[in-house]
Order: structure tokens, then C-alpha cells, then sequence
């Protein structure tokens, strides 16, 4: 492994540079990658089509008639998929990391950095950034509210609020998979060290995010693309079934299968879009590029070092 020789150039770019190098991320990477998103993707899949199961076409609704709960069905869904997708493309983030010094990727390693940090992912990915709280509002709404009108009504407005709040903190700080799963700081800092500077994942979180306002803006950014490239993805989807099957309404194949995948399709490419700003964020905010280059000289120099003494 040479630091200063990536797969990935380490230089700095603007956003519009970052999103046409994803999609050739996409074009170079993808058929590697597609194996650890597919793994973390499916239970997560499965767990939602069970939760929201009752709200599709099987369930009674029909596109043209419930409107409102059909808005409802197509927005819980999305924003299962949007707090989920951090936790279930952690294996993408890994193999981004791995893939560009060069390492080869092993499910073996994946697990293993998930085993170790177990605790820190459990805490933040799951809770702090809403998984198990939204799932719980569901579970309430659908299951444990018998009356289908207020689930649908307060139930919502609570569900809403949730997923700005999530927005808006995933906005200002992204980059928690990076954090917890790449530099894999701890959530507390152990016994023996001193707290006050231990890197730990509050302290690196702030130093990391500490240009908020552009954070933001580079994420309202690739929001709009993604809502973009989810509605071309949906009408793809569509265009398919019907020039196939003849069908060309919404049925519960786009409820089951199509949507949920477009869904998916856009958390897989956000996830290589995070992971490139987050190469950038370093660069412009700590040098990454020439940390990497100095490190790389360093290690030449203690090799050089030992086959002169030998």
C-alpha cells in the first residue's frame, strides 16, 4: 500500500467535480461494491416491506382512490430507507475506504471492524440517527393505534417531525459512518488515557464538521439530485413493467419491489457521495493530501533505512 498513490486521485474538488466522480466511482466500482450494499440492504428490505406492508396495494389501498395514504406508504418508505442506509451501506463505506489505498476487501475484515465497534454503531447509527426511534413510531401507528385515521394524522405529524429533525442533523454532521467505521474512533475514550485528548467520536465529530454551513448546502445539493435520479429511476421502472406486461399503473410490484430498489439504487450512489465529500472535507479542511504524502516518504525512509542495514 503507497499512501500517495490511490485509487482515488486525493485532490480537492468542488461539488459538481465530486458528483461526476461518482458516477465513474459507480461505472469502475460498482460490480465490487455491489456485494456488501446487497448484504446490508436485504434485511433491512425485508424489515420495512413488514412494517408497511398493510399501507400497499395488498394491503387494500389503491393509488387513484387513497390518496393520502398512498403519499404516506411512498414517503414512511423513503424515510425508512434514508435513516437506514448509513447503518446497511456500512460495507460500502469500508470497501470505498479499502479500494482506494488499495486493500483488498474481505467480508472477514467488514465484520470484524463491526465487532469491534459494535457498541458505537448500535448507539449512533441506530439510535442517535433514528433508526430504532422511526421504526418504533411505525410499529405505534400502524400496529398498536387501532383507529387508521389518527395513525394517519397525529401518527404522521410525529413521523414528519422526526425526519426533519434527522435531516437536519445528518445535514450539519454526515460523516458518522466515516468516523465510526474508517478512522474507527471510540464513542468514550478508555481509562488510560487522558479524555481531553483522546480522539474519540464527539471530539473528532466537531473537528470534522466545523464547516456546517457548506456541509449543508453541498447535502441540499446532492438531496435534489438524488429526488431527481429516484423519480427517473421510478419512471424507468414503469416504462419497463408496461412495455412488457401492458401494465401501466402503479401496482404492488412498484409498492414491493421497484420502488423500494429505486430507493435503495439512490442510498447505494448517496453513500459514494458522502464518502467523497468526506475525502474532500479532510483535504480542504486538514491537509489530508499532504499528511498522506509526508506519511508515504516517511515509510520510504524506514524501509530504505532497514535493507541498508541488512
Amino acid at each position: 500500500m503507497q499512501l500517495d498513490k490511490t485509487a482515488i486521485v486525493i485532490t480537492q474538488r468542488n461539488l459538481d467535480e465530486l458528483l461526476d466522480l461518482s458516477l465513474a466511482i459507480l461505472r469502475r466500482y460498482g460490480p465490487t461494491l455491489l456485494g456488501p450494499a446487497f448484504v446490508g440492504m436485504i434485511p433491512f428490505a425485508i424489515l420495512n416491506t413488514l412494517l408497511l406492508g398493510s399501507r400497499t396495494v395488498l394491503g387494500g389501498y389503491q393509488p387513484d382512490n387513497d390518496a393520502w395514504p398512498r403519499f404516506l406508504f411512498l414517503s414512511w418508505m423513503a424515510g425508512l430507507v434514508y435513516v437506514e442506509s448509513p447503518l446497511a451501506m456500512a460495507g460500502v463505506t469500508m470497501s470505498l475506504g479499502n479500494t482506494m489505498f488499495g486493500i483488498s476487501n474481505t467480508p472477514g475484515e467488514a465484520f470484524g471492524t463491526l465487532r469491534k465497534q459494535w457498541v458505537s454503531v448500535v448507539w449512533i447509527l441506530s439510535f442517535l440517527r433514528g433508526i430504532i426511534p422511526l421504526i418504533a413510531l411505525i410499529v405505534l401507528c400502524d400496529y398498536l393505534l387501532d383507529n387508521r385515521a389518527v395513525s394517519n394524522s397525529i401518527g404522521s405529524f410525529w413521523i414528519f417531525l422526526l425526519l426533519l429533525i434527522l435531516a437536519a442533523v445528518r445535514s450539519f454532521r454526515p460523516f458518522a459512518p466515516e468516523i465510526l467505521l474508517l478512522e474507527r474512533c471510540k464513542m468514550v475514550a478508555s481509562k488510560a488515557v487522558d479524555r481531553k485528548t483522546a480522539i474519540t467520536y464527539s471530539n473528532r465529530a466537531g473537528r470534522l464538521h466545523q464547516a456546517g454551513g457548506e456541509l449543508f448546502g453541498s447535502t441540499l445539493m446532492v438531496g435534489v439530485v438524488a429526488c431527481v435520479f429516484l423519480l427517473v429511476l421510478n419512471l424507468a421502472f414503469i416504462f419497463l413493467i408496461g412495455s412488457v406486461v401492458g401494465a401501466w399503473a402503479w401496482g404492488w410490484w412498484m409498492d414491493l419491489i421497484f420502488y423500494p430498489l429505486a430507493l435503495w439504487a439512490v442510498a447505494f450512489w448517496g453513500t459514494i457521495v458522502r464518502f467523497l465529500i468526506y475525502m474532500n472535507t479532510r483535504i480542504r479542511g486538514e491537509g489530508w493530501e499532504l499528511e498522506l504524502k509526508l506519511k508515504a516518504e516517511a515509510r520510504r525512509f524506514r524501509e530504505a533505512e532497514v535493507k541498508q542495514r541488512v
